[in-house]
């Protein structure tokens, strides 16, 4: 099941180090090591609609997700690199229509040898995953724009569709498992993949908390109070 658009982003095995190249805006030396972090997300609020309505959809759960690269890399994506690459959902939480989007950056450190030669560990954030009660959910990747094209329209969904996306996508997040290695197309990701989750436990119950509640009206909704099967 396609549950949400694809955007254009830099090839797998390069945009690591090449995006992280090419928004890295505060450097501070410190004797021959070096640290570095992407462009500031603008905090002007997103707007989430309802792409059947219009109308402004009062309250998603966004959860960024993140890439990080261990080794040496030529920071452009030109040549080999050597090294350990990740991906993993971090820092979620829960944004309300109006407010400031406000989204953690994570720092990358590291040696610089050459002019485009880096010996380190590089995080950067790839986007987010937007998770809204009675909707499809959708990444959104387009973070660093601003006015008009800060927003996202949302496709509605039947009952049924929504308990599916619950049970089969979202079970790993609901059930607070480590990472997840199935369904890698739902998460923008080539199979195989392993998307590790990095929420601490107050990040955990957040998001069970949002899931379990979207789950209890799903319920509430079908044939005398049973879910759907």
């Amino acid at each position: 099941m396609s549950t949400h658009s694809k955007e254009t982003k830099c090839f797998q095995h390069t945009r690591r180090w090449r995006c992280l190249a090419l928004t890295i805006i505060s450097v501070t030396l410190i004797g021959s090591s070096a640290t570095g972090q992407q462009r500031k997300v603008p905090s002007d609020p997103v707007r989430f609609i309802d792409s059947a309505t219009g109308k402004l959809i009062p309250e998603v759960l966004v959860i960024p997700r993140y890439s990080s690269f261990s080794g040496t890399s030529t920071m452009l994506g030109e040549g080999p690199q050597h090294g350990k690459h990740s991906d993993y959902l971090a820092k979620p939480f829960v944004y309300r229509a109006g407010e400031s989007f406000k989204i953690k950056l994570p720092k990358s450190r590291g040696l610089p040898l050459l002019p485009f030669i880096f010996i380190g560990k590089g995080r950067s954030l790839e986007g987010t995953f937007i998770f809204a009660q009675g909707y499809r959910p959708q990444s959104f990747t387009a973070l660093w724009s601003l006015g008009d094209k800060r927003e996202l329209c949302l496709t509605p969904i039947s009952n049924a569709e929504s308990l599916i996306v619950l049970d089969e996508y979202l079970a790993p997040l609901e059930r607070g498992a480590a990472d997840i290695k199935n369904n890698c197309g739902f998460w923008d990701l080539p199979a195989p993949c392993a998307l590790a989750l990095d929420f601490n436990d107050t990040e955990y119950q957040l998001v069970r908390s949002y899931l379990q509640q979207a789950r209890q009206r799903l319920n509430e909704r079908s044939p005398n109070n049973k879910p759907w099967t």
